[in-house]
């Protein structure tokens, strides 16, 4: 661009040559119509009006708008022509700029140094620019300028900016017995420029220095005024820093008093806020002080350095008077000017980064620690947000959040894949599946019916609720003349043959289609812990018919699945065979007969139950914590009539057929897992439902061994069990483990479980199932260096969390199955045939339990448990310790402090001697010491 008008600029002059160094515009103007037609013929132009006024307009507009290259033709037309269009205006000679300024000074009555001044001053302006009038106005100045430097030397000083005298004087300093001048430079008032200009220069000087005579005697005044008002002592100055600040201070300063050394000032200002940094300036003195700001959404507290600009002659007024320096107020000015801006930028700079992180739904207080992680590091001690600050945060920020988002990216395809989860049972989609659903209370013959309808299919599955309902359905089906396999977590007894197999429900094969599979127990998928397995189950049983045998309160549980799934449904509804009745009142200790069941809900007080009926008849019991082996041993016993009552837990109201007349509760609470609370009317049902067997007893009776309880049991006997409703409760299996682990990219099952709780949504009737059991287990085996199934198969393990035996154990299982070593089993040592006290009969329960988890792991694992008939052998002899054990009228308690021997039913579980040495007079009590 700058090329180009250049250019032009010289073709602009060139063309005056021939208009009489006239410019184009005016130069055109002189040229005939003719000339003017063959210009345009030249250059190319012919459509245009012929008319002289028209050709010149023409021709000044395409002066004005050519470009450079258009111009040169121009300019060459009238070079070829050669013609000079003479202009009929009379011209001023053409000056050179000295010459002018020569003929101008003529006319001015100037002095030789005037006129010299005028030719410096118009050294670089064009001749023409040149005027009189501009030379009679710079001369004026000139004058006033060389009056100013007259009087400046015969006054002794210079004007200063403001047209006010600037002198040096020197003044008298007498203190603390000290004399000595100092020269200051003063100022006297301001002089109006007309009044320098106009009034005569004696006259001026006169005035001057009479008024320098006065500011000279006005500042002695003010150093003697200020020197008689010091304190003494002086509060933060000693004199001898009063004298050297008087004595340092500069001729000329920007404040109205003595400077004081920084130094000093440092000091004095430190004895009032502490440790800080200070720098002086001209006119004010920055202090630099740490501080710290409280970050938003955080508990961190970012420290700063903090700033104060504080007006130096206020703050030296203050020092000098002996006044108390008060910076609280420009401390909090500034605190919340810098802190506000800050939070200001901060605010802008988290709501910039939190839009790149829209997807992963932070919390405040997750997305402002994300963003402190890379901010703060980058910020210097000030508390300030630069832009380049800022860019480089949210760089870092995304660059942050980048495996974040991905892993997010990938939870949501993950979701998106396992969402249906019906289509997560692909065989059982295919299949054209029939539900059946046998509904009615206990003996009413719903699970019989079904049982029938197994044995007439050519293939079949029955999925029992239990271990010991597994076996029962398997001896069931051999004694049919039907060829079976038995599948249980901890037992395989497995016939290539066998068209049918009875297994629990947890260890269905989702990969093996039949004609008929038979879910027993199915209000269970209202069960917290294990609810998932019935509804895992009955949406993906490969099986033609699915009968679903279970109480009348899953009814409308089971048509909602139906309906999701968009399977046929037959419902098929059951009476009980025989009756049953409450008793009116309750049945004491000596009034209970034979064949009566005694419910408790813990084995402690089964235990407590069985030592007071032990003195009045033969007891089995039954609770959850014996082996199946040993719980189908004390049922035999009953039912076989070689002991006369029952004590049991619940566990008895899940299948297991007895003789029993009359069920009596003990309590109406029980532990669910995680409250104490009263039994409910489903609960009540199931229990009461043993009595009166069809076939063995042909009425049934239910009461309670005392009031209060049987007022509970009266309660909710009548009551209709509360409906199960949605949603199910699922669970992933081992490929929807790896389905997650490898979309997740995570190798901890912990992380994949937790996932699968807590983000999984599902397209039908679904919930993710409690997996607090697991989950705890996850956390062991991720300690571990072991695969992904493994760990899966390790965390399903039949564990008991609360016993430190069991977990023990287990995590011996680990660290072996990492080091990729044989697990051997030990065979344990029992003392006599029999326990002696419940914590013996306890662990005889654990090592069953251990026996258990190593039989589980070596169906899964059997590379490495090699001992797995070494550990049946070792079964069979502990079930028959713990059946001898419970054929004891007796079992002694012992004292958990001493380990003495507690008195039979004692209510304690401390002795009477731990008691007294305790809690209380006669010993210290545990955790203070006697004065």
């Amino acid at each position: 661009m700058a090329k180009k008008n250049k250019k032009n600029s010289k073709i602009n002059q060139k063309i005056r040559k021939y208009f009489d160094d006239d410019p184009f515009d005016v130069g055109i103007a002189r040229v005939s119509t003719q000339t003017l037609s063959e210009l345009f013929s030249f250059l190319g132009i012919y459509d245009i009006d012929q008319n002289r006024d028209m050709l010149i307009k023409m021709a000044r507009m395409l002066w004005s708008e050519a470009d450079s290259d258009f111009r040169a033709d121009i300019l060459n037309f009238f070079a070829h022509e050669g013609k000079i269009y003479k202009s009929t205006i009379q011209k001023e000679p053409n000056l050179d700029r000295d010459d002018k300024i020569d003929t101008l000074i003529d006319e001015l009555n100037v002095s030789h140094e005037e006129a010299v001044l005028l030719h410096e001053a118009f050294s670089d302006v064009r001749s023409k620019k040149i005027t009189i009038e501009k030379m009679e106005s710079k001369l004026r100045h000139i004058r006033y300028n060389l009056k100013k430097e007259h009087i400046e030397k015969k006054v002794d000083g210079v004007f200063d900016i403001d047209d006010s005298l600037e002198f040096n004087a020197s003044l008298h300093y007498v203190l603390y017995g000290q004399s000595f001048h100092k020269i200051l430079t003063l100022n006297t008032k301001v002089y109006d420029y007309d009044y320098l200009q106009d009034t005569n220069e004696e006259l001026l000087i006169k005035e001057i220095s009479e008024e320098k005579e006065r500011v000279v005697a006005k500042k002695q005044q003010e150093i003697e005024s200020f020197i008689k008002n010091l304190s003494d002592p002086h509060p933060y100055l000693t004199q001898k820093e009063i004298v050297s600040a008087l004595r340092a201070t500069p001729p000329k300063t920007k404040v109205s008093y003595p400077l004081i050394k920084e130094s000093i000032l440092s000091s004095i200002i430190s004895g009032e806020l502490g440790n800080v940094e200070i720098e002086l300036h001209d006119e004010e003195l920055l202090v630099r002080m740490e501080q710290s700001l409280k970050l938003p959404h955080s508990d961190k507290n970012l420290p700063y350095i903090l700033e104060l600009h504080v007006e130096l002659n206020s703050l030296l007024d203050d020092i000098w008077k002996g006044n108390k320096l008060d910076f609280s107020q420009v401390i909090n000015d500034s605190k919340k000017e810098h802190e506000e801006q800050f939070l200001s930028d901060l605010n802008s700079l988290v709501d910039e980064c939190g839009s790149y992180a829209t997807l992963l739904h932070l919390t405040p207080a997750a997305l402002h620690s994300k963003v402190y992680d890379v901010l703060l590091e980058q910020l210097s001690a000030s508390l300030n947000i630069s832009p380049k600050v800022a860019r480089k945060t949210v760089k870092r920020f995304v660059h942050s959040i980048h495996d974040e988002i991905a892993k997010k990216q990938r939870y949501e395809l993950l979701a998106r894949t396992i969402r249906d989860f019906k289509n997560l049972f692909p065989l059982a989609r295919d299949m054209r599946r029939k539900l059946t659903l046998h509904i009615g209370p206990t003996n009413s013959g719903k699970t019989y019916q079904a049982m029938q309808k197994l044995k007439s299919a050519d293939t079949g599955y029955y999925l029992a609720p239990l271990r010991l309902l597994a076996l029962e359905g398997f001896e069931d089906l051999k004694e049919s003349g039907i060829e079976a396999s038995l599948i249980t977590g901890e037992e395989q007894i497995v016939s290539e043959d066998a068209t049918h197999i009875s297994s629990t429900i947890e260890m269905v094969n989702f990969d093996v289609d039949v004609d008929v599979c038979v879910i027993d127990e199915v209000q269970m998928l209202d069960d917290r812990d294990r609810g998932w397995a019935w509804a895992n189950a009955i949406i993906g049983a490969p099986a033609k018919e699915i009968i679903m045998t279970g109480s009348p309160n899953a009814k409308e549980a089971i048509v909602e699945l139906a309906k999701y799934l968009g399977e046929e449904l037959e419902i098929i509804e059951f009476e009980r065979k025989n009756p049953l009745t409450l008793l009116d009142s309750p049945v004491s200790e000596k009034d209970v007969e034979e064949s009566t069941a005694i419910i408790a809900f813990s084995r402690k007080d089964v235990l407590k139950l069985k030592q007071t009926f032990s003195k009045y008849f033969s007891v089995s019991v039954v609770y959850g914590n014996l082996s199946p082996e040993v719980r189908r041993e004390e049922a035999r016993r009953f039912r076989a009539g070689e002991t006369q009552i029952l004590v049991a837990t619940d566990a008895i109201a899940m299948g297991l057929n007895m003789p029993i007349k009359t069920i009596l509760f003990s309590k109406a609470e029980k532990f669910d897992g995680v409250n104490d609370r009263s039994l409910i009317p489903s609960e009540i049902h199931q229990i009461s439902g043993r009595a009166g067997r069809y076939g063995m007893h042909e009425n049934g009776y239910v009461g309670a061994l005392s009031a209060d309880v049987l007022s509970v049991i009266k309660k909710n006997f009548y009551k209709e069990a509360k409906t199960i409703t949605i949603p199910f409760k699922v669970m992933a299996n081992l490929d929807h483990i790896k389905l997650v682990g490898s979309i997740l990219e995570e190798k901890s099952l912990h992380e994949i479980l937790n996932f699968f709780v807590k983000n999984m949504e599902f397209d039908g009737p679904f919930v993710a199932t409690n997996l607090d059991d697991m989950l705890e287990a996850s956390i062991l085996v991720d300690s571990y260096d072991l695969d992904i199934a493994t760990k899966y198969h390790l965390a399903c393990a039949p564990l008991t969390l609360k016993s430190p035996y069991i977990v023990a154990a287990y995590e011996s299982y680990l660290g072996a199955l990492e080091k990729k070593m044989p697990i051997s089993y030990t065979t344990p040592l029992l003392v006599g045939s029999y326990a002696q006290t419940t914590d013996e009969l306890l662990r005889a329960e654990d090592m069953v339990k251990e026996i258990s988890l190593y039989l589980w792991l070596s169906y899964r694992f059997g590379d490495y448990f090699i001992d797995a008939n070494r550990a049946r052998a070792s079964r069979g002899v502990l079930n028959k310790f713990i059946e001898n054990s419970l054929q004891q009228s007796q079992l002694a308690s012992r004292c958990r402090m001493c380990k003495a021997p507690l008195p039979p039913n004692s209510p304690y579980g401390i002795c009477q001697a731990c008691f007294k040495k305790n809690y209380t007079g006669h010993g210290v009590s545990r955790g203070y010491r006697s004065k």
